[in-house]
């Protein structure tokens, strides 16, 4: 192997990797532009873990739409890097717009801005400021979010314009399937999840953050690959769709059995609040949704 192809590659990827830090930039003057009503910064130096959630969860969630961006066939560096910053605004507009579907529908009209800095007492007398369970379920609907972004723009075979609207197609439907599920979960569930959430039980926020997350690794699978046609494309993201939903919940219930025999998900959750063992619980369960993602 010869070295000019490693240099190249390698000042390639900065370039690629400065883009993003761009990105990173742009959503946090926008998100500090919207939240102009409390610093965000000054909170995270505060130690508001609520804000550092959903704040780390944007930044996650653009980095892994942008690597979507990045596959597949090169039509050359510089119009890849137009491509990528194209890519960059929508994903950006996407990501705030699931942000918006999560405070009015997901979590039931629950202001997240508020919450984040609201102060809670915990039930052993502590006070924080900021609702950390509200803010695990917005970071992860960045996170999923990115996850379907990628699947949606990692394709190929068609052109800018059936890549766009494709990448608006299934950011939609995508945002449909993590609502859907996210009521679904909620109706098995023998607590009021929303209700917890509310409570700023972080252990509830970790339970519906997680399986939103898995779900939507499972959908950027579905997603991945070449564009076969609108009518092929829809279909599969709908058998993936459902088939991922019931996979979850059979394969949350299994875990539930196997890696925490002496007890149950709905007492860690609701009577003990549990943030240890349901971080071990969902990131099996992610661990496994990826799995299952790259053998699609």
């Amino acid at each position: 192997m010869t070295i000019a192809p490693i240099l190249t590659g390698i000042s390639q990827g900065f370039v690629y990797a400065t883009i993003c830090i761009f990105f990173i930039w742009l959503v946090k003057q926008v998100d500090d532009w919207r939240t102009k009503d409390f610093d965000d910064d000054r909170h995270i130096d505060d130690g508001n873990v609520a804000v550092g959630l959903r704040r780390a969860g944007l930044y996650l969630g653009i980095a892994i739409a942008l690597s979507g961006a990045l596959s597949g066939k090169s039509g050359g560096f510089f119009l890849d890097l137009i491509q990528l910053f194209v890519d960059g605004l929508i994903i950006t507009g996407f990501l705030f717009s699931s942000r918006f579907i999560n405070d009015f529908i997901m979590m039931g009209h629950l202001n997240n801005d508020v919450e984040c800095i609201k102060e809670f007492t915990l039930p052993d007398g502590r006070k924080v400021t900021g609702n950390t369970a509200l803010g695990m379920v917005e970071a992860s609907m960045y996170i999923a979010t990115g996850f379907i972004l990628k699947g949606s723009l990692a394709g190929g075979g068609g052109t800018f314009f059936q890549s766009l609207v494709s990448a608006v197609l299934f950011f939609i439907l995508g945002q449909i399937a993590l609502l859907v599920f996210g009521f679904i979960y909620e109706l098995i569930t023998p607590f009021n999840v929303r209700e917890e959430i509310k409570q700023n039980n972080l252990a509830a926020g970790i339970s519906l953050g997680g399986v939103l997350i898995s779900l939507g690794i499972i959908l950027m699978g579905s997603l991945s690959g070449p564009f076969t046609g609108w009518a092929n494309d829809l279909a599969g993201f709908g058998i993936y769709t459902v088939y991922g939903m019931v996979l979850l919940l059979i394969l949350r219930s299994l875990i539930d059995r196997i890696l925490l025999p002496t007890t149950n998900l709905a007492t860690e959750i609701k009577e003990d609040r549990n943030v240890a063992a349901l971080i071990v619980v969902e990131s099996a369960i992610a661990a496994i949704a990826i799995i299952i993602s790259y053998s699609m």
